[in-house]
This record gives structure tokens, C-alpha cells and sequence, in this order.
């Protein structure tokens, strides 16, 4: 995994850039802390689950245009079938980022890409 850097208001984030299938697959499975930025090549609506997540993650939903469209805060999953929640973003979008952290980022902010 590749580290890359985004910016958003001033605000300068290290996270990691998940690329493979295999990165996309396992996030922040088994973590506590961190952030991910899930690149696709083409616009999409991806599905993520929490099944190996142990606390609650931010989801940003990010659009080819690099503007956040959707956000949600995703709880992990327990052993009652009923918090198997799976979390799919309205409109395709190029762009996820996860991180542990509330980085407040609202429908409508520009993120840059600084690398990746």
C-alpha cells in the first residue's frame, strides 16, 4: 500500500491509497486507528461491509470531480445479524475515503489529491 496525501480546507491528511483488490478488500479491517483512500478507476458504486472493524468508521463518498457527495458513519457489525449493515454510496463515485477519525468533512467539499 502506497501512502498518499489529500488537503481539504488547509488541512493536510497522510492516508493510505488502497489500489488492488486485495487492499480494497481487507481496509481497515483489524485496526484502531488510520485512514484509506480507496481509488477506482472509473466511477462506481462500491459496497463496504464492517464485519472485521472494531469501531465505527467515517465514510466520504468522492466524486471523479474530487468533491465529496455523500458521507456516513458506519458502526461495526456484532453478532446480531441485525448490525449487518452494508454501506453503497447514491451515485458512482472515484473516490472513498475511511478513516477512524471525524474529519468533518461535509456533501460539497473539494478534497485535493496531493499524490497518489
Amino acid at each position: 500500500m502506497s501512502d498518499t496525501y489529500i488537503k481539504v480546507d488547509g488541512d493536510r491528511y497522510r492516508v493510505e491509497a488502497a489500489k488492488t483488490l486485495i487492499q480494497k478488500a481487507w481496509g481497515l479491517s483489524m485496526r484502531e486507528k488510520g485512514k484509506m483512500l480507496f481509488v477506482f478507476e472509473k466511477p462506481q458504486k462500491p459496497t463496504f461491509d464492517m464485519m472485521l472493524v472494531q469501531h465505527p468508521l467515517h465514510m466520504y463518498f468522492i466524486d471523479s470531480q474530487q468533491e465529496v457527495r455523500d458521507r456516513v458513519k458506519a458502526e461495526p457489525w456484532t453478532l446480531d445479524p441485525r448490525t449487518w449493515k452494508l454501506y453503497r454510496p447514491e451515485r458512482p463515485v472515484k473516490y472513498v475515503l475511511e478513516s477512524f477519525e471525524d474529519l468533518d468533512l461535509q456533501q460539497g467539499d473539494k478534497i485535493q489529491m496531493l499524490s497518489h
